[in-house]
């Protein structure tokens, strides 16, 4: 039958089982018969006769305790002992957060061996260290050693699927952006260890709806996550939205997962040249009228109405030398409207010919042809 052992912290006492207990029989310093893994075993540095070290020489390495451990627990992670401890009978204890302070008795030190114990799995996101002092205490006597700094590393396992900042990402491309056109970016974040593959994020866009004019009108920088144009052919026309799905994964690319949405909007742009609704005017003016009606021409524009990309602006190009003609753009902005600047002479000129060029308010997006029209105005001779 093993023994249970007690170990006074202050005002705490942790009783656990001793390894006796655990196994049947109290390891070794260097090996354990328990059936457990070996352990690191850490000695108090003492100074020897003729060799004086200071305190600062002296570099306790870290204990190294993953996280997420399924047990059995308690599970042994180290050993501490004293060199004094072959001749006199030593006691061992630890103090600090996570043994005597809070989370108390996540750690546990066997008093008689020394050996280290962690008494429940580990969160490296709520605590990523702990560091505690050892002592050895002769037994019916004072300290047998210095106080030691013991640290324990809790060890990053990927347990942290990557999280997109939003579930629904909202943009705009114009139809006439250029291919690489940066449109917007997603940014997920993994709450795994930085700096290490498990919070090394990838970004892939695993789907896109319509899949019109192609599957890859869009594409994305798999370490920034900034989203581009990729492909020709947008249309707003045609496709006025893009719906994209977005994979961010861990450990570059080949971890664990997570999902966001993209919706674009396309907006419109001047990819629509207005065009005559027919291209050869005929009108009679009598002579000597100034502001007389000449002629009303109408147009069509396939881009978004009532924008500067569908409303009309016409100019006289040829055959207006004297600037007897002026040409407006009526009220519903789809309408060229030519009157009499001067009053016209007919002996002068009996007939005129104009021709009408027709563009928008803003300049083309793309090349395009400029429609034109032909206004034969013959006066009336009075």
């Amino acid at each position: 039958m093993g023994t249970t052992s007690f170990l006074l912290l202050g005002a705490l006492i942790v009783v656990f089982q001793s390894p006796t207990t655990l196994a049947g029989k109290a390891p070794s310093p260097h090996k354990r018969e328990t059936g457990e893994e070996d352990v690191p075993v850490i000695y108090f540095p003492r100074a020897t006769e003729g060799l004086k070290r200071r305190k600062r020489e002296w570099v306790i390495p870290p204990i190294d305790v993953p996280e997420r451990d399924n047990g059995p627990f308690p599970k042994a992670v180290a050993q501490i002992r004293s060199s004094d401890g072959k001749d006199k009978k030593i006691h061992y204890s630890i103090m600090g957060p996570g043994a005597d302070q809070p989370p108390v008795g996540l750690f546990v030190m066997d008093r008689d061996t020394g050996t280290l114990y962690v008494t429940g799995p580990l969160d490296r996101e709520v605590t990523s260290d702990f560091t505690f002092m050892a002592h050895a205490v002769e037994e019916g006597s004072s300290l047998a050693e210095n106080p030691m700094e013991i640290k324990v590393i809790v060890i990053d396992m990927n347990d942290n699927k990557p999280i997109f900042t939003q579930d629904t990402y909202m943009g705009q491309v114009s139809e006439s952006s250029p291919l690489n056109f940066e449109i917007l970016q997603v940014k997920a974040t993994d709450a795994d260890q930085e700096g290490t593959s498990n919070a090394d994020v990838r970004y892939k866009i695993i789907n896109q709806e319509p899949k019109s004019p192609a599957e890859d009108m869009f594409a994305i920088n798999p370490v920034n996550g900034f989203i581009r144009v990729n492909a020709k052919g947008l249309d707003k026309e045609k496709n006025p939205n893009y719906t994209l799905e977005v994979q961010a994964a861990d450990m570059e690319g080949e971890g664990l997962t997570g999902f966001t949405t993209v919706i674009l909007t396309v907006t419109g742009s001047n990819d629509n040249a207005p065009i005559y609704n027919q291209t050869e005017f005929s009108a009679t003016v009598i002579e000597n009228k100034k502001d007389a009606l000449v002629v009303v021409m109408s147009v069509t524009d396939e881009d978004d109405a009532d924008t500067p990309a569908w409303n009309a602006k016409f100019t006289i190009v040829d055959g207006n030398k004297d600037g007897l003609f002026t040409v407006s753009t009526g009220a519903n902005k789809q309408e060229g409207i030519i009157t009499t600047a001067e009053g016209l002479d007919f002996e002068k000129i009996p007939v005129h010919t104009l021709l009408v060029a027709v563009e928008n308010e803003v300049p083309f997006a793309v090349d395009l042809p400029t429609a034109t029209a032909t206004v034969k105005v013959t006066v009336r001779d009075i």
